[in-house]
């Protein structure tokens, strides 16, 4: 009871502290604080019912301490947003669970309650993206501040690589997930206040892409404590490995392969195809044309386990995508009303994968509002960032920012780990694709007048 008290206590005392870091620090500093540190050490999956309200856990303190730090410290850019068109499909997405409660005859207030969770766990981050994004200088310190949210896990995660994970339990006094998933690749799975251990590794993964990013094209005009980016960058690859998630480490060797290709090429159609990846994946399982079987043999061959783990998810998304296309449009709802029932024994299966879930509850509505909102913000922005320039230092912390999205959503396919790190991510995005055209003009006139105003060279002597 002591140990629920003091999670309690935690958790209400961030609606003070989160705040506050956001009226000291003020701007992308303040907000991007608020979220890495509410995420590495509030605790995890437990909380209180609140009258009225969803359960009151970590994702809504961090997500309330944010709309309360924004009005209180910004709410003149508050009023100054104007919504665009790009914003739709986070809107929808977010309205998504009214016609879906009211097609299933679960009520309006079902749906008003599911709004309400959409719209503080991925309306809030995505609308500080929005709102603080004015410059491309706001960009480079939110891409900074993604690789200091791996730096600041890393002594935790070395620590329980060695020591087992104890973090949590030691402070909080309890286990987020059975000890026994810690087990793997001959260690032990950091859990570090997280909801499990793959959670880590996503974590890790994002930021290792956004650092890798940074030091392939911006190696000289970023440095982080006046050291270059190249020593941060290492510490995190390692840590990344020693987090022992093997799909965080084939995602982020896959995304930095890919950046190394564009880099290297100028051939900007890879970014297109890995940010398009999980919505062509997800339509050709949906549809069942494709068989990963050469996949499976593949991984089998260096980890039996893992190969398994996968056809177990792979089945999931089998079984669940019969289901959910029996009300395809909203969906089935909640209540575990979109998982199929098992023959044998008649439980209700299990699930993974958010697309998954997200398919099942809200039906093509939920889920292409999802896989829009996550990847038409960066197809726009590449759009519109024209030639090599996609590889320049002065895109470097946008592109950054764009691959650790790409990691998280071919992620949500097997997992259902978002953060507001991720969310907030792909508001920034969208603040970019609607204000590169007017980067790009703004510099070109600054680099012509820096021309003019430059004195003519002196003529060389014969």
């Amino acid at each position: 009871m002591q140990g629920n008290q003091f999670v309690l206590a935690v958790l209400f005392l961030f609606l003070l502290f989160g705040p506050l870091i956001m009226i000291i620090f003020r701007g992308v500093k303040g907000v991007m604080a608020t979220i890495v540190v509410g995420w590495l050490f509030l605790p995890p999956v437990r909380g209180i019912n609140l009258p009225g309200l969803p359960m009151f856990t970590k994702e809504y303190s961090v997500a309330y301490a944010l709309l309360l730090g924004l009005l209180i410290s910004n709410s003149a850019g508050l009023m100054k947003f104007r919504p665009k068109l790009i914003d739709l499909p986070i809107l929808i997405y977010i309205l998504a669970p009214l016609p879906t409660s009211i097609t299933n005859g679960l009520g309006v207030y079902d749906g008003i309650s599911g709004t309400y969770a959409n719209t503080f766990l991925f309306g809030v981050p995505y609308l500080l993206g929005r709102v603080y994004i004015r410059n491309p200088n706001d960009v480079k310190a939110v891409a900074i501040w993604f690789v200091f949210a791996g730096l600041f896990a890393v002594p935790m995660a070395l620590w329980e690589s060695r020591m087992s994970p104890q973090l949590n339990n030691q402070i909080y006094g309890y286990r987020a997930s059975p000890f026994h998933m810690t087990a793997r690749l001959g260690g032990y799975r950091p859990m570090l206040f997280m909801r499990h251990g793959l959670e880590v590794g996503l974590w890790f993964a994002t930021s290792g892409a956004v650092a890798m990013w940074l030091w392939i094209t911006a190696s000289k005009q970023i440095k982080i404590f006046n050291l270059p980016i190249s020593f941060f960058t290492a510490i995190i690859l390692v840590t990344n490995i020693l987090s022992r998630s093997l799909g965080a480490i084939i995602l982020l060797a896959g995304t930095t392969a890919t950046g190394i290709f564009v880099r290297t090429t100028g051939l900007r159609i890879a970014l297109v195809a890995l940010i398009l990846a999980p919505s062509i994946y997800l339509g050709v399982r949906i549809s069942n044309v494709w068989s990963p079987d050469l996949i499976f043999e593949a991984i089998e061959s260096y980890d039996p386990d893992r190969a398994r783990s996968l056809q177990a998810r792979v089945a999931q998304e089998v079984s669940f995508s019969q289901h959910a296309l029996k009300k395809p449009i909203f969906g089935w709802g909640g209540y575990g009303r979109n998982r199929p029932v098992d023959a044998e024994d008649g439980s209700a299966r299990a699930v993974d994968g958010l697309t998954t879930i997200i398919f099942g509850v809200y039906g093509f509505v939920g889920l292409i509002s999802f896989l829009a909102m996550s990847a038409l913000p960066s197809l726009l922005m590449i759009y519109r960032i024209k030639g090599r320039a996609i590889t320049s230092a002065l895109w470097a912390p946008a592109v950054g920012i764009m691959l650790g999205i790409c990691i998280f959503s071919i992620d949500m396919m097997l997992n259902a780990f978002y953060t507001p790190l991720h969310i907030i991510g792909i508001g920034v995005i969208a603040s970019v694709a609607i204000q590169a055209k007017q980067w790009q003009h703004t510099i070109r006139i600054h680099q012509r007048q820096s021309q003019v105003a430059m004195p003519p060279s002196p003529p060389s002597r014969p």
